[in-house]
């Protein structure tokens, strides 16, 4: 019995030793999830590390120009653009020629909207050697910043060769959106749609709202960002139809909305740079011909207006070419005025302008639940698809004729043709002479006033005019003889100094024989001078007069100073 119980006490120990082993994961795990839960602190940005490193590099050597260059990037990388303007222009200082300089320093102005400035450096980097694939993505911006979206693309097509960028695919977008073709928005914008990129939903909020569409941008915003951040920024998508195009780059791309003074008007540099690059590029364009011939074709012309009008896309306009200045014959000028009679006669002739397509939506396909983004749906997919490959102009949209959308018709039923009445007129127009301008004369010559009547003076009625009063004439003060001051300027001569006053007369007895001469008709005078007293002979009539007895004294091996006393110091003569 007693070796059965001794028996059990090491199965007992072995079974609690189990149940503590089995416990032992059960104890740990406050301790794993205490670890699991610990803080930790994330690694800075590579950016902030490269400009740590060049600060360092500069602390040893301020003229490093390679250190300014990489201070200048990190800075432009982590955002702070002014400090990256003070790096490059120190290191322009010391190198001006380097081509990387002049690219960063062009980078810093484009993202302080002076895209003017950058323009000109980014030509000199490219004349300097710099590569041009490397700056093509902030050059785009810059000249979408001045409102040449065509120049814009080519750059940022040419930095999406070179490495497709996410910033430069958005920069893009915004880019065919100002320039109103909607279809190469959504098809550059799609790829990060799809990929649920959250800067590309608000790229596509600004982009909708530049192409009118300012409720589906606003939905856009309410979806995908908090509530006060949307409220905020709604206002700002509404007015970015009314902005320029250099505004809307800048609004979308860099955040800088103009002030409500300022909306729809460039700066006047910008304008002149537009209105610069504008005529340059439609110089050549004007002299080829344009527009219809001329003759018995303007009929059939007419009649072809008649087909069922096609409806484009929203961000597209048909704009009918400038017609160049051609003189018609005789013959063909009254064949032409006969058609255009008869024409306008019969029934009115439709406008050629195809009027873009307006979409209805349900009301219902704008409402999104909050915090969840949109996915990329079908119909941009669709329209993706069936996008053409040709690109319009960029410049489509500015020539387009500015009439309000929102007016027209929701059905394609409801929709009246626009009628453009033609006038049968002769090419020369008629000036009448103006008339002469009217001089004073005429002017007046009808103008009269009523009869002047002279009231008759009354018996005993004196004139005044004959009265002279007595004027009041304030006497001019009495000048004031002022007193000379008791103590005024005077110009001395120091030959000594000291504290005991009746020590310094035998300094003037000593002095004075010394001087042989130079002293004679001069007293001597004391007066305070810190804790001591100067000794001074004099006083002399002009400070030259004092100065040319110093000089003397000086000839006599006697040291001394002029001293001009200001007026209200005592001086006391030594007796």
């Amino acid at each position: 019995m007693q070796q059965g119980l001794t028996a059990r006490k090491p199965l007992r120990a072995a079974l609690f030793g189990c149940l503590m082993a089995s416990a032992a994961p059960l104890s740990a795990q406050p301790t794993q999830d205490a670890v699991s839960q610990a803080v930790v602190q994330p690694l800075p940005p590579k950016s902030a590390t490269d400009l740590s490193e060049a600060l360092q590099r500069l602390a040893r050597n301020s003229r490093d120009v390679d250190a300014l260059i990489d201070a200048g990037n990190a800075s432009l990388a982590v955002g702070d653009v002014d400090a990256a303007i003070g790096f490059f222009g120190r290191a322009d200082e010391l190198s001006p020629v380097n081509a990387r300089i002049k690219v960063g320093l062009a980078g810093a102005f484009v993202r302080r909207e002076r895209p003017l400035e950058a323009l000109r450096l980014f030509d000199e980097a490219e004349q300097a050697g710099a590569a041009t694939g490397a700056l093509a993505g902030d050059r785009g911006l810059a000249y979408d910043l001045v409102g040449d979206n065509a120049a814009a693309q080519n750059f940022y097509q040419q930095a999406m060769a070179r490495k497709d960028d996410d910033e430069t695919r958005r920069r893009l977008a915004l880019s065919h959106a100002i320039a109103g073709n909607r279809s190469e928005f959504e098809k550059v914008l799609y790829p990060l749609l799809k990929k649920q990129d959250f800067a590309a939903y608000r790229t596509r909020a600004f982009g909708m709202a530049i192409l009118g569409e300012d409720t589906e941008a606003v939905a856009i915003a309410e979806a995908v960002m908090p509530r006060d951040l949307s409220a905020r920024i709604a206002p700002y998508l509404r007015y970015m139809p009314r902005l320029t195009k250099a505004q809307q780059a800048a609004a979308a791309n860099l955040g800088i909305f103009p002030r409500a003074a300022q909306i729809g008007r460039d700066d006047p540099r910008i304008a002149e740079y537009a209105g610069r690059s504008s005529a340059a590029s439609n110089a050549d364009a004007r002299l080829a011909p344009q527009g219809e011939p001329l003759g018995r074709r303007v009929a059939s012309a007419a009649t072809d207006t008649k087909s069922p009008r096609r409806r484009p896309d929203r961000g597209r306009s048909a704009v009918p070419p400038e017609p160049a200045p051609v003189t018609a014959q005789p013959d063909e000028q009254a064949t032409q005025s006969a058609d255009l009679a008869a024409n306008s006669g019969s029934k009115p002739v439709t406008a050629s302008a195809e009027l873009p397509q307006i979409a209805v939506r349900n009301s219902a396909d704008n409402v999104q639940v909050r915090n969840e983004l949109p996915a990329a749906n079908s119909t941009i997919a669709a329209q993706v698809a069936a996008a053409p490959a040709s690109v319009p102009p960029a410049n489509m949209q500015a020539a387009a004729p500015s009439f309000d959308f929102a007016q027209a018709g929701a059905s394609q039923s409801g929709a009246s043709p626009v009628v453009v009445s033609t006038i049968a007129a002769s090419n020369t127009p008629v000036k009448t002479p103006p008339d002469d301008p009217a001089t004073v004369a005429e002017a007046f010559a009808n103008f009269s006033l009523g009869p002047s009547t002279t009231a008759a003076p009354g018996a005993g009625a004196v004139d005044i005019t004959t009265i002279k009063p007595p004027r009041e004439v304030a006497k001019p003060p009495e000048p004031k003889t002022s007193e000379p001051p008791k103590h005024p300027e005077r110009f001395w001569v120091q030959v000594a100094t000291g504290k005991n006053v009746s020590a310094l007369k035998f300094d003037w007895r000593r002095i004075s024989r010394s001087a042989q001469g130079v002293l004679d008709g001069k007293n001597p005078h004391v007066t305070p001078w810190g804790q001591s007293n100067r000794l001074l002979a004099g006083p002399y009539a002009s400070l030259k007069e004092a100065r040319n007895t110093m000089n003397s004294l000086k000839e006599n091996g006697v040291d001394s100073f002029t001293f001009t006393s200001p007026e209200g110091q005592e001086i006391d003569q030594l007796k």
